[in-house]
């Protein structure tokens, strides 16, 4: 199964948080390719320096992640660049759903992908992409079924 992942659920797999072996769980058993948006990448570095001027992780952990992303970001993810379309469709989406502006260029992205689910940690993104149509799944709230 192809899927689509935000940056909060792609966080999971290189810190350790809820949801982590579950998202490792569907890595392991069905996922085939994983597509993300190139906005990932540099809010997942933005969410590392908040988490170590928050003294949540160390600077350590947080180089290790990045390192690890920057590595899976060559050859594991599908990456999807914003688009006019992309940026368009996620304009008129934070108009329609209580959506934060990245959020909504996931969400957009993930329906120009037109992949077969969205995976993501963030409740409000979860409840606007299954109004959008898409099929959803919080990793953080248990293994996917």
């Amino acid at each position: 199964m192809n899927i689509f992942m935000d940056t909060s659920a792609l966080a999971k797999r290189y810190i350790q948080e809820p949801g982590s072996e579950e998202l490792e769980d569907l890595f392991l058993s069905i996922v085939t390719k994983v597509f993300v948006s190139t906005l990932a990448l540099p809010e997942f570095a933005a969410a590392l320096g908040r988490k170590v001027r928050d003294k949540e992780i160390l600077k350590e952990h947080a180089a290790n992640a990045l390192k690890e992303l920057e590595k899976d970001w060559e050859d594991l993810f599908i990456k999807i660049p914003l688009t006019e379309e992309v940026a368009a469709s996620a304009a008129s989406l934070a108009t329609q759903h209580p959506l934060k502006g990245a959020d909504a260029v996931h969400l957009a992205t993930a329906m120009v992908t037109g992949e077969s689910l969205f995976v993501s940690s963030d409740q409000g993104l979860i409840r606007a992409s299954e109004k959008a149509g898409l099929k959803a799944y919080d990793p953080s709230v248990g293994p996917f079924r």
